[in-house]
């Protein structure tokens, strides 16, 4: 037969007590702490203001500083992506990007907007307009694009 003492069960208690919050606290960080939306919508809206500002100044390095480094869509790499934006930047026209602001979708950390948008090349006055769907991701606090960008920009 086994006898507590009353120093044994203390121990024991002090035991359960340290084994329940180390097993909460193990717990808790593999959560992901909630943001409020509004928070995230306007997260999602510096991405897509920094995009119009990258295009307009034709700044392959700040478009790239909002992409996904694992961007995919549609099996389309990242590579395709900047090769196409490059050969845009290359025209000696001015670029106007306009975009129709739209709310985004949210769903935990992931967004989505579905928009028109529109590139003007000045002084040549050749425009496109196409809908387009944009997928974002946030990482570690962070929103970056990673998928839907429209190919093939010859205007």
């Amino acid at each position: 037969m086994f006898h507590c003492t009353a120093t044994d069960k203390k121990t024991l208690h002090g035991f359960s007590q340290f084994f329940c919050v180390l097993t909460a606290l193990v717990f808790i960080s593999g959560c992901e702490v909630e943001v409020p939306v509004e928070e995230s919508i306007a997260g999602v809206d510096k991405i897509l203001e920094i995009r119009k500002q990258a295009i307009e100044n034709k700044d392959i390095a700040l478009y790239k500083s909002i992409l996904l480094p694992e961007y995919s869509s549609s099996g389309v790499p990242l590579d395709n992506v900047i090769g196409d934006l490059e050969r845009l930047f290359s025209t000696e026209e001015q670029i106007e990007f306009i975009y129709q602001k739209a709310p985004p979708s949210i769903a935990m950390n992931t967004a989505r907007v579905i928009h028109m948008i529109e590139y003007k090349l000045t002084p040549s006055g050749k425009s496109k307009k196409m809908r387009e769907t944009i997928h974002l991701r946030r990482v570690n606090g962070q929103w970056f694009i990673s998928g839907g960008i429209i190919l093939g920009l010859t205007l």
